[in-house]
């Protein structure tokens, strides 16, 4: 049995629907043709369906839930149905997040606490609720997704960057915290992620339009930003037996002009 393999495993993947980058449906897709059963969860019900239909055409196990990640009774929800339809809960991905884009100095309180309240807050509550489920079945692994942005900051997205900050730094007190209980929690930092060619549900076209020139002018020392798929290599890793002696770490996925950066 190779060490990435997760048969037998379930993993819920929030975002799962894919409706921002696409990493949700990528991590979750990757995941089941490792041999996971895999619950996608995210707000848009139709775009959950279609990455569910997808797993189960190609002879993989899925079900989608409708959530709410930053209501706590919804996140409970969650985690009753995905018990209900699998009997255990072995890997938490935390896709879900997005923001606006704009100077610092125009964000109004609303994009604030929206930006924090879904990146960080929503993390935090889907990690508290699964890890209840995890200390009772003796373990578990958890990844969550940070951005490189939050090491470095994000000249268009402060709040963005705060809120990934805090994610990065999240994962290392709950690793600390949950050591004891055989629960691994990292974290994947994407840079530039490749933007669809198409256009992506429920984002403004110029905002669109806004990402695409800033992942043009961050593409990275190799040429081109990164995809999906890179995210989800990432994060097979991480829930993958292949990396049981990790907690704590955060992986970079980024073009190698960072090197340098690093002592």
């Amino acid at each position: 049995m190779s060490q990435f393999e997760l048969t037998d495993k379930v993993a819920i993947v929030t975002g799962g629907g894919g409706t921002s980058h696409g990493i949700g449906r990528c991590i979750a897709m990757t995941f089941a043709q490792a041999g996971a059963k895999i619950v996608v969860v995210g707000r848009h019900e139709e775009s959950l369906n279609k990455v569910v239909e997808e797993i189960n055409s190609a002879g993989g196990e899925a079900v989608a839930i409708v959530a709410d990640i930053t209501d706590p009774a919804q996140v409970d929800g969650m985690v009753t149905k995905a018990m209900a339809a699998f009997g255990q809960i072995n890997i938490l991905v935390n896709s879900a997040g997005g923001s606006t884009f704009g100077n610092p100095e125009d964000l109004s309180p609303a994009e604030w606490n929206d930006c924090i309240s879904l990146n960080l807050n929503g993390t935090c509550l889907c990690c508290a609720a699964v890890a209840k489920e995890m200390i009772r079945q003796g373990g578990g692994k958890i990844v969550n997704i940070g951005s490189s942005s939050g090491i470095k900051g994000e000249e268009h997205a402060a709040h963005f960057a705060a809120a990934k900050a805090a994610v990065i730094n999240l994962t290392r007190s709950l690793a600390i915290s949950w050591a004891i209980h055989s629960i691994n929690v990292n974290c994947v930092s994407p840079g530039s992620v490749e933007v669809p060619d198409h256009g992506i549900p429920d984002m403004p076209d110029d905002e669109y339009s806004k990402r695409q020139k800033l992942q043009s002018a961050d593409a990275g020392s190799l040429g081109l930003p990164g995809t999906p798929q890179d995210v989800a290599n990432a994060a097979l890793y991480f829930a993958s037996p292949g990396s049981d002696i990790m907690t704590g770490e955060n992986l970079v996925v980024r073009g190698s002009e960072w090197a340098s950066a690093y002592a």
